[in-house]
């Protein structure tokens, strides 16, 4: 699905934005000790799922990071932790889970269309749609380039269903901040913006980050494999940057890599994953170091039936293994299909391409197509 924003400017100049590519940038190394009651619980830092606690966690990149803990049968936690990395600095993190309840309701969201849900800190997809959660308190925020974010607060009761219908408050004739629009090849990266980790890049659409200031923003997408991309965005009123990056695999180390990683997204999202029956986390995620062979994917959630399919992975490679689930009694369901190698998206426009000769390596901000 592409986006095509009807403000935004297009002149060659405005749309071009000339870039650096670079190799793996670590960065300050930082340290993580992860605790939850109970433990047992899967972590993942900035959305790649790494141990479980009590866990220790070497991560490169100094800033504020996004940290989830999910085990079965409890609430997953997602917090932003800043740490600033150095010889000394140790960021601990303790957390107590709670245990889901049996009891669970939906949320029926009318939105402006495009528009990214997200909730609870787990992105759900664009647009309307139906969402299945556990009783209680629960945060709603959606995001649309040219629209101010909008956020609340809402409680599921059981087996009723909350309806929302925000509208989006467009920004005015001259308006105080930008957007960029990130779509990357492969999909599945972790999106940072000043070493602020911002989420995921969706398998289809585009990965919003709304309401900037004007000004110069260092953009990095990391995923495993991949080397580290980075780019200075210069971010304009009014104006959608379009970025287009391409992840360039890692080298070959001198013994051949055994494992992969698993994009693993659902619609509704939020599903809880299993690799061969073992827990491995919540959708969308991307589970990294996978053992090359076939594994069994397998995806549940509240309200629907199970659905399994057998993903073949092959060492230093990415794939996607999407899941559509049925409302109904929890049951394994086969999936139609295997899971399927990692997306290609649409080409850059015409446009970029004719702008791309005599300039070298830059990437453009182009508009997208629908």
């Amino acid at each position: 699905m592409r986006k095509t924003s009807s403000y935004r400017i297009l002149p060659l100049l405005a749309g071009l934005l000339i870039v650096t590519v670079l190799g793996i940038s670590p960065g300050a190394a930082i340290q993580f000790q992860i605790y939850s009651n109970p433990s047992g619980a899967e972590v993942s830092v900035d959305n790649f799922w790494f141990d479980q606690t009590p866990a220790t966690i070497q991560y490169p990149g100094s800033g504020w990071h996004t940290i989830s803990i999910s085990k079965e049968g409890y609430q997953t936690s997602v917090r932003s932790e800043y740490c600033t990395g150095g010889d000394n600095d140790v960021c601990v993190v303790n957390v107590d889970l709670s245990p889901t309840t049996p009891s669970y309701g939906y949320l029926s969201l009318s939105t402006v269309s495009d528009a990214a849900v997200t909730v609870d800190g787990i992105f759900q997809g664009y647009g309307s749609m139906v969402i299945p959660l556990y009783t209680g308190s629960h945060s709603l925020t959606i995001k649309k380039p040219g629209y101010y974010d909008y956020s609340e607060t809402f409680t599921i009761y059981d087996g009723q269903t909350a309806s929302r219908a925000p509208g989006l408050t467009p920004y005015p004739q001259q308006p105080q901040y930008g957007s960029l629009q990130i779509d990357s090849e492969p999909p599945g990266a972790s999106v940072y913006l000043d070493n602020v980790y911002k989420g995921i890049e969706p398998a289809t659409g585009a990965f919003y980050i709304t309401d900037l200031a004007p000004g110069t923003y260092t953009l990095t997408l990391k995923m495993p494999d991949y080397q580290t991309w980075t780019q200075q965005v210069q971010v304009q009123a009014g104006i959608v940057n379009d970025i287009w990056p391409k992840l360039v695999p890692a080298p070959a180390g001198s013994t051949p890599d055994t494992t992969g990683q698993v994009f693993a997204y659902s619609t509704p999202s939020g599903a809880n994953v299993y690799v061969d029956n073992i827990y491995k986390g919540i959708t969308p995620v991307t589970l990294s170091d996978i053992p090359a062979g076939s594994h069994t994917i397998t995806f549940r959630i509240i309200g629907y039936q199970d659905y399994s399919t057998v993903a073949s992975i092959s060492g230093g490679t990415v794939i996607n293994v999407p899941a559509t689930l049925t409302q109904g009694a929890s049951g394994n369901v086969p999936a139609a299909s295997a899971a399927m190698p990692a997306a290609t998206k649409t080409p850059i426009s015409p446009l970029s391409v004719l702008a791309a000769l005599g300039i070298g390596s830059v990437v453009f901000l182009a508009a997208k197509k629908r």
